[in-house]
């Protein structure tokens, strides 16, 4: 392919253990695998010799989907099958087992800059024709919701009615390259297993805690929402505890869930509250 149809970036996962510069054509392709949706994987095919890795802190977890295989991103060792960032959950190269991109090395580019301010961008839908596809149902079905991770080892149950709950995107890194859209019930309403909690990593949380991945597969199921301790209000002045008080206790009863980890939901209808900040903010360290 001619240079001139070609696009030059840099990429890396959201905490910057792993880099890569690549050339890619214009267009991004979506898939309707249930792990590319549950992650908002898009993908791209780079010509032979037009990846390069730059940085490689040794983060990357290997999974293999039985339907995606993810991969090696050096290009002379195309065969071992790696997927995410282990510390920030961000996938970045891979290879489907099945449909029109069966075989082909795939890079996601959710993890270039360049991608994380659009919403929307030229978009080709890819059908694999497998029975690992995402079964459309609808937000008024339920409760309870079954959210889930792909592998099937993270799970957690909301016992409230979705069309209830305000639903909430935003294009910041972390939840565009984790495919983040959030919805905020409180911890009484939903039930996660002892099990989902052990068998996840969390990054992010100031005060720890953060969004918690699937050690598996790396799918972000859930939040952890972790404030500061009680105390540091005491230093607030009577005027200002209070309703900074109220604000801090509405922030800690809430159990923030990803909606694209619901079993069989179809995202497309789904009214989404959208805010377009960008990556302010974000910086990469050297």
């Amino acid at each position: 392919m001619s240079s001139k149809h070609m696009n030059h970036y840099g990429g890396n996962c959201h905490c910057g253990r792993y880099r890569f510069e690549v050339s890619l054509p214009r267009g991004d392709q979506i898939c309707h695998l249930v792990l590319c949706t549950k992650k908002a994987y898009l993908w791209l095919a780079p010509p032979k010799g037009n990846f390069r890795v730059t940085r490689n802190d040794s983060q990357l977890t290997e999974y293999d989907s039985g339907v995606l295989l993810e991969k090696d991103a050096a290009q002379t060792n195309e065969d071992t099958p790696i997927q995410f960032c282990s510390h920030c959950g961000t996938g970045v190269v891979g290879e489907h087992g099945a449909g029109p991109l069966k075989g082909t090395f795939l890079v996601n580019p959710i993890s270039i800059q360049r991608w994380l301010n659009n919403y929307r961008s030229a978009i080709i839908a890819v059908h694999t024709d497998d029975d690992g596809q995402q079964i459309a149902g609808s937000i008024d079905a339920g409760p309870p919701y079954t959210f889930s991770c792909h592998c099937g080892v993270v799970k957690a149950t909301l016992n409230a009615p979705l069309k209830d709950q305000e639903l909430k995107e935003d294009n910041c890194s972390r939840c565009v390259r984790t495919g983040y859209i959030g919805v905020y019930p409180t911890k009484d309403e939903v039930s996660i297993p002892a099990s989902s909690w052990e068998n996840t990593f969390a990054y992010g949380g100031k005060y720890g805690g953060g969004s918690r991945h699937c050690k598996t597969c790396g799918v972000l199921v859930f939040d952890e929402v972790v404030g500061p301790p009680i105390s540091v209000f005491d230093s607030v002045p009577l005027e200002r505890r209070e309703r900074l008080l109220e604000v801090y206790h509405r922030n800690m009863s809430l159990q923030p869930l990803n909606i694209r980890c619901v079993e069989g939901l179809d995202l497309g209808p789904l009214e989404i509250q959208r805010s377009d900040k960008g990556t302010e903010g974000y910086t990469l360290d050297p």
